[in-house]
């Protein structure tokens, strides 16, 4: 049987040479061609600005997303609530037409109903002219009837003559009239 893997340690010193990327006695470049801090930068140096700029960028990006989220949230709050009161005016605006169609219907009979009594009145109004004119025609006749004969009964034949003058014919008007 075999017994397990086991990863040695490395080791280094004079009989081991050390792995390198590059030919030996090559200094590999830095800087912004190369990985690494730019030569001349102590090592260690170059990551702590990159940490610090990294983490003013994420702290700019949370107080950012908190900022956005939260006009998000209070600008759909806002919406929700101007869609609720568009929504309730509509209703409002739906129900007032309705009223208002239900009023103008109302309004209409009523004038129709106005318009036949203003008719009626008029045609009663006629009919009370037209009475009062048959009652004078009436009366005419009487009052001439009446001064004939009291011009007869005192033997006055020119007053008796003068009654006369047209009584058959008012007399002739109001007998249509009885």
């Amino acid at each position: 049987m075999s017994a397990p893997p086991v990863s040695v340690p490395p080791v280094s010193g004079a009989g081991h040479p050390q792995p390198m990327s590059g030919p030996p006695g090559v200094v590999p470049p830095y800087g912004p061609g190369g990985y690494g801090p730019p030569a001349g930068t102590p090592a260690g140096a170059g990551r702590g600005r990159t940490a610090l700029v990294l983490g003013l960028v994420a702290g700019l990006l949370v107080v950012l997303s908190g900022v956005m989220t939260t006009l998000y949230v209070t600008t759909n709050s806002k919406l929700t609530k101007a869609e609720q009161q568009v929504s309730q005016r509509d209703g409002t605006i739906s129900a007032n037409q309705r009223e208002i169609d239900r009023l103008k219907g109302e309004m209409k009979t009523v004038q129709e109903r106005l318009a036949d009594t203003e008719q009626d009145l008029t045609g009663t109004k006629n009919d009370r002219d037209e009475q009062a004119r048959q009652k004078k025609v009436i009366g005419d006749c009487l009052n001439k009837l009446t001064a004939a004969l009291a011009a007869a009964s005192r033997n006055d034949k020119a007053a008796f003559e003068a009654a006369n003058k047209g009584l058959d014919k008012v007399c002739n008007e109001a007998e249509n009239y009885l």
